[in-house]
């Protein structure tokens, strides 16, 4: 595997040179820069990622800390979504998988994201719920995905599950439905209440009064 002094070598400049062509390539001509990255694509060299974080150089790298994200259809989404986004900014992404009511997992996960010198981290979750945020995160840019908190005033992201049950309903009733069974499981879930608000806001609205809807 090729190393920066092979490609410093080949482009017949220093290793400070090669590091600031990595790292700061608009403080050299284009001149050198062309000669850096020829070198670079001719020897297939890649970066050490590891040295670099020694070093302390910032790779504008997002860590995904995942609270069973991962098991479920829809939340799955929500990562892909994260990592193509991320990868359109040229930024990188690092994502792990645990398990909330694991203390011990969460720690090993936190340990592990805070070793990368992340950026940032966005903190997600496969069901809409309140969450706690890992202490040793809070001094972070944090975002919430799919997950509220009252640890810290931050930035979160979360599906309109009123707006949407609202919508389902006005269609079940240019469809004539009129006695409709509604299950909102768990009842205690965020999702749960706010769904129940949207459908309630349209059908007493629309004087379905004389039809009382069954709720589960």
């Amino acid at each position: 595997m090729a190393s920066l002094k092979d490609v410093a070598r080949l482009a017949g400049v220093s290793l400070m040179t090669v590091s600031r062509a990595i790292n700061n390539p608009e403080q050299l001509s284009e001149k050198t820069r062309k000669a850096v990255q020829d070198a670079i694509e001719q020897l297939n060299y890649v970066p050490n990622i590891a040295a670099q974080k020694i070093r302390g150089v910032s790779e504008n790298t997002i860590g995904v800390l995942s609270f069973s994200t991962a098991t479920t259809p829809f939340s799955v989404e929500i990562l892909l979504a994260i990592e193509k986004t991320v990868r359109q900014y040229g930024w990188n992404s690092f994502v792990i998988n645990t398990f909330e009511d694991d203390e011990q997992d969460v720690e090993e996960a936190v340990e592990l994201l805070l070793s990368h010198r992340l950026t940032a981290i966005i903190i997600t979750r496969h069901g809409l719920k309140k969450i706690k945020i890992p202490k040793r995160l809070a001094s972070l840019s944090i975002v919430l995905a799919n997950c509220v908190t009252d640890d810290l005033q931050v930035a979160s992201y979360i599906p309109n599950d009123f707006q949407g049950q609202a919508d389902v309903t006005h269609l079940l009733l240019e469809k004539g439905y009129k006695k409709p069974l509604c299950l909102y499981i768990p009842h205690n879930a965020i999702a749960a209440k706010e769904r129940q608000k949207g459908f309630q806001a349209v059908w007493f609205s629309q004087k379905m009064q004389m039809y009382r809807p069954n709720f589960l």
